[in-house]
């Protein structure tokens, strides 16, 4: 079948691997073809490598929560649930503008859909080996002036393919061993690729796809990379630690955490240094870290309380990172919890600011729109709706809601002109306008 490798998956437990090897066939790393991330408006999982999930987009307080398409359409069948998040990819006349949505399956398919009308593109096909899941949402990148996509495989394969779901030129993609359910991330200082996978091992890939390292936890690692000014990537563990780890494979630091972390650490990013790296964890806490690995005075590790004055569910909701909208020097996180609520904090002091009620517990990380009179958060809920909330700076409103009827555990992604895509647990992907 075209667009699918099989690859032999090797066992690495306990070593680190690190340089630039190609193996039997002599192909070494190779910087000089770096793929760079695409400028479209949604490339990735939590829209940039900094995992901020926060766009200045003026279009999405317009949007009145009602269905544009669905794919499939209401007359064919559905694909498997969707887990992973939309992305889109980028034209060269309007880089903002999109003529893919990208979207991965459990049922081992990756999708490309015309964001249009809603139809399947016929010119990409891909599936995994054995059809195993992909719940990894993938990174859209541009190499030899198109499409590249990045994502992970429940059979344990780390991917990189074309435009046409075909295996990239030279050697992708490395050998990995367990399932691969973060979705990967870019260095801007290289273009190396960061990935991970629920055996515990953290890897890197060269620009040519060669493993430039693969370096092994104590435990499985679920959360998806966040990327500091200086290349440093950040990934939660189950092991309650949230790892720093360089460009080049050397563990800087780890921090301790109450519970596991399943959600994407959030980097903040000043004047090109990194000041700050949020994580969220099981335990219902959310950690300030510096890049030191030093937990930051006021909001390390603030365990806020509930909108009943009781502890916060567990969070495996990755938190968006934005500003207050009253006052600009104020870090402001959105982050949703199983207890089914919506949370904005004060990133400054751990407090909570308001929070925003569902029916379900919140799994979809939230998307957020700057630009407009008021901040615009877009989340799903297991309850099965799509919502859209509107933060005044001390309170939400809820601006629009568009009922899906299934859980919605996969994360928003916002396009250019303020439509929202969606993926839920009925197989189905949705643009919402």
């Amino acid at each position: 079948m075209k667009g699918r490798l099989l690859v032999s998956v090797l066992g690495l437990f306990g070593s680190t691997l690190a340089g630039c090897s190609g193996g039997n066939n002599a192909i070494t790393c190779n910087f000089n073809s770096p793929a760079t991330m695409s400028t479209s408006a949604w490339p990735k999982f939590r829209h940039d490598a900094q995992n901020t999930g926060t766009v200045t987009n003026t279009f999405v307080s317009t949007n009145t929560g009602q269905m544009r398409w669905m794919f499939p359409a209401a007359t064919d069948g559905p694909k498997g649930p969707f887990a992973a998040s939309p992305v889109l990819n980028g034209v060269a006349t309007d880089p903002t503008s999109a003529t893919r949505v990208y979207i991965g399956s459990t049922d081992g398919y990756v999708y490309a859909v015309e964001p249009a009308n809603g139809t399947q593109d016929s010119t990409f096909y891909f599936v995994s080996v054995g059809g195993l899941p992909i719940t990894s949402t993938a990174l859209v990148t541009q190499r030899f002036g198109a499409d590249a996509l990045f994502f992970g495989g429940g059979d344990g394969n780390f991917y990189g393919v074309d435009d046409n779901g075909l295996d990239q030129p030279e050697i992708w993609p490395p050998p990995i061993t367990g399932f691969l359910s973060v979705s990967p991330s870019i260095s801007s200082v290289d273009g190396s690729i960061f990935i991970a996978s629920l055996n515990g091992f953290i890897a890197s890939a060269c620009p040519n796809g060669v493993q430039r390292f693969v370096i092994s936890t104590s435990s499985g690692i679920q959360s998806s990379p966040g990327i500091g000014a200086d290349g440093t990537a950040y990934f939660g563990g189950d092991d309650r630690l949230v790892h720093a780890v360089r460009n080049d494979g050397v563990l800087l630091w780890t921090f301790s955490a109450s519970s596991s972390i399943l959600s994407a650490p959030v980097v903040a990013v000043a004047n090109g240094t990194t000041t700050a790296i949020y994580a969220a964890d099981r335990g219902g806490f959310v950690f300030k870290i510096n890049s030191n690995g030093q937990a930051i005075s006021g909001a390390g590790g603030f365990n806020f309380s509930g909108p009943n004055g009781g502890p916060v569910g567990p969070i495996q909701s990755s938190p968006a990172l934005s500003i207050d909208p009253t006052d600009p020097t104020i870090p402001r996180l959105y982050v949703g919890s199983d207890d089914g609520n919506l949370y904005a904090i004060n990133g400054n002091t751990g407090a909570v600011v308001w929070s925003f009620p569902t029916s379900g517990s919140i799994v979809s990380s939230p998307a957020v729109a700057t630009g407009g009179a008021e901040p615009i958060i877009v989340v799903g809920s297991d309850d099965g709706n799509v919502y859209f909330v509107q933060d005044s700076g001390t309170t939400a409103a809820q601006m629009a809601t568009f009922p899906v009827g299934a859980p919605v555990r996969s994360s928003p992604a916002i396009g250019s002109d303020g439509t929202i895509y969606v993926g839920a647990d009925d197989g189905r992907l949705y643009a919402i306008q």
